[in-house]
């Protein structure tokens, strides 16, 4: 597996520490053959920037991208089984040790966790089709929408990260973006699951109008027709009520 992060150079030295701890970490990860560390002191590089990067130097490999407070520990390794070709594996982060950050769901009777964000992503190099992919990663709601171009190109999104910890290493609470940067658009929350994915589905979020909003439960089938298809009959039928219960770790309630 192939770990790529951006470096730069924080003015704050208690956000560098955090940074400078993370990289320390990821090196003692054996699950990386290598760590290919891009410049992001002069721009904030985008998916796209990643993907096409990852195809052309290592074509066929698996890798991981990850935010620049993120570090891994061994189970890193699982998701090498799951990003195969036409498939992206998204983790939400572990801000302490009881759970990935999330947002809870009840769908009929049963209770779905869908992620609040992701802060990794693993697929294999040059193994997923062309979508919309120019946003830059750190920014707020990027991974959200990511998802949805993703998923809406046919490529299957799953989180396995109640097996798999990418732990943020964020205490210094210093962000370098304003709230009103954030992307707009259809945004897409995969199901938090363990390794044993099951049927992948996501929890859908698309604006039509001023006033009118699609929110639901969409199995992802693989296809740009299956999840076209999904999404419609779930808007036509609105057979899929959910309510939000949105559970989060109080880490990540105090660094907002």
């Amino acid at each position: 597996m192939i770990l790529f992060q951006q470096t730069y150079r924080s003015p704050q030295p208690e956000r560098q520490a955090e940074l400078d701890h993370v990289r320390h970490v990821n090196a003692g990860v054996t699950a990386f053959a290598s760590t290919a560390d891009v410049d992001g002191g002069a721009k904030r590089w985008t998916f796209g920037d990643f993907f096409r990067l990852a195809a052309e130097r290592f074509h066929g490999q698996v890798c991981v991208l990850a935010n620049s407070d993120i570090a891994f520990d061994e189970s890193i390794a699982a998701a090498a089984a799951l990003a195969g070709a036409g498939r992206l594996v998204t983790l939400s982060r572990w801000d302490d040790d009881a759970a990935p950050s999330m947002e809870g769901r009840v769908a009929g009777a049963e209770w779905h966790f869908f992620s609040h964000s992701q802060d990794a992503w693993i697929f294999q190099a040059g193994g997923l089709p062309d979508f919309e992919a120019g946003f830059q990663l750190g920014i707020p709601q990027c991974e959200s929408r990511l998802a949805y171009e993703a998923a809406a190109a046919g490529v299957v999104v799953v989180n396995p990260a109640l097996s798999i910890r990418a732990r943020h290493h964020h205490a210094s609470a210093v962000r370098s973006w304003r709230r009103k940067d954030g992307y707009r658009g259809a945004m897409l929350f995969p199901r938090l699951t363990t390794t044993e994915v099951g049927v992948p589905e996501a929890f859908v979020v698309e604006r039509r109008g001023r006033f009118c909003k699609l929110e639901a439960v969409v199995r992802l089938a693989g296809s740009a027709e299956d999840f076209a298809r999904e999404r419609a009959a779930a808007q036509e039928s609105n057979r899929l009520q959910v309510g939000k219960i949105g559970l989060r770790s109080p880490f990540y309630r105090r660094g907002r």
